[in-house]
């Protein structure tokens, strides 16, 4: 089962955060990264995304910044193990919501052999994670965090977490989403322990950072080959993660929506495969247990729902249940079986979906957002689901916690 322990953090030295934090790598777009970088000199942007400079490349400088930070003071190393509870207030379609989990340092299992305590769920591209192994191994830190999800049951880090959060925090942040971040550096003994017994009985299911996680994965496996005093306890054999449990009230996944040129035989495929129905049927139909897909093209919204659950076992007869009522699912295996994932545009938005879609006469399709039962069901199962099927809201900020490895 997973392991988790506490570790000593990197941290900003300062409490008040805002100016340092940043989004995710993979959600940063280039503008984004510029205002980054304006709000601060020591936004933790410059190391998750830095430019070369002169001779050095953009991974060798990201180590000389993140070694000159803590020469000067702004990162510091804390002095005891600790678990980092971190606390996020947002507001999700008007309803204002907290989520609430931890960082604690997680052992990596292999993603690969489908027998690990640690559960993936989605597919990755051979891309990002060589970019990001470039960056660990010239940084030797894990900057941003994983995001796993564990069975609460009883509610017991639910509640722990809610007794944490009436305590006065270490460092608050505000990001531009208005999102307010809280973390409280939590050494007490009996709560460490308390909590690393607990999770020990626990599956760990990664909810994001799937790349993050392979990378972490690769570089322990290239460490210890070349370590002649290899211990399973050796840092880089853990990875950075935030753990939260799934009955957590705070948890949102919002759907992730496809952009496309339309492909020759769309019509065809919907003849065969789909019932289809009016837009406004959408919503009644995202209820039920197999997802409807609503399509956008040439003005008009049709939402479409498969005609047979046989068709759906024929089209993925080596998946479960659950994977197969996915709208994405059925998307990427009936309605539009040919065309490779990393091609599609991908959306968070339904309306910024289909104003890109008439900008450049294409097709959007709209998807429900995949339940966090679903993911627990293919994740045992040891299924993969297509890129992006899952969309956590808030993001977690990078540059709150930092683990050396």
């Amino acid at each position: 089962m997973a392991e988790v322990k506490p570790f000593n953090a990197v941290r900003y030295s300062k409490e008040t955060i805002t100016n340092f934090i940043c989004p995710p790598y993979d959600v940063i777009s280039s503008q984004e990264k510029e205002r980054l970088k304006k709000l601060s000199p020591y936004n933790i942007i410059n190391i998750e995304l830095s430019d070369p400079k002169g001779k050095k490349n953009k991974y060798a400088h990201a180590a000389d910044i993140f070694k000159q930070w803590i020469a000067e003071g702004v990162l510091v190393r804390d002095s005891k193990p600790a678990y980092y509870f971190y606390e996020q207030i947002f507001e999700d379609h008007g309803i204002k919501m907290t989520r609430r989990g931890f960082f604690g340092a997680l052992k990596l299992d292999n993603p690969h052999s489908g027998k690990g305590s640690v559960k993936p769920h989605e597919k990755t591209l051979a891309g990002p994670k060589a970019d990001r192994l470039k960056l660990l191994k010239a940084v030797k830190a894990n900057v941003s965090p994983i995001f796993g999800l564990f069975d609460d049951e009883k509610n017991t880090i639910v509640k722990l977490c809610v007794n944490i959060a009436r305590k006065s925090p270490s460092a608050v942040a505000k990001d531009t989403e208005g999102t307010f971040h809280k973390l409280w550096v939590v050494t007490d003994e009996d709560v460490l322990e308390s909590v690393e017994k607990y999770l020990s009985s626990k599956k760990m299911f990664i909810a994001d950072g799937h790349h993050r996680y392979e990378t972490a994965w690769n570089y322990s496996q290239e460490r210890k080959a070349k370590d002649k005093k290899y211990s399973p306890n050796k840092d880089y054999n853990y990875v950075l993660a935030y753990l939260c449990p799934m009955e957590d009230p705070g948890i949102s996944i919002w759907p992730t929506h496809r952009v496309i040129a339309e492909p020759a035989d769309l019509e065809e495929n919907i003849e065969k495969y789909f019932d289809v129905h009016s837009a406004k049927d959408f919503a009644r139909f995202a209820k039920k247990e197999i997802q409807p897909l609503l399509l956008f093209k040439d003005g008009k919204y049709r939402t479409l729902t498969i005609k047979k659950e046989a068709l759906l076992k024929k089209a993925m007869p080596n998946k479960g249940k659950a994977y197969r009522n996915l709208a994405v699912s059925a998307l990427h295996y009936i309605l539009i079986p040919k065309i490779d994932a990393s091609e599609f545009v991908y959306v968070k938005s339904d309306k910024e979906a289909v104003n890109l879609a008439q900008k450049t006469k294409k097709i959007a399709i709209i998807v429900p957002a995949t339940p966090v039962a679903s993911l627990k069901a293919i994740s045992l199962n040891n299924e993969m689901m297509p890129q992006k099927s899952t969309y956590f809201y808030p993001k977690l900020a990078s540059g709150i916690v930092i683990k050396t490895v």
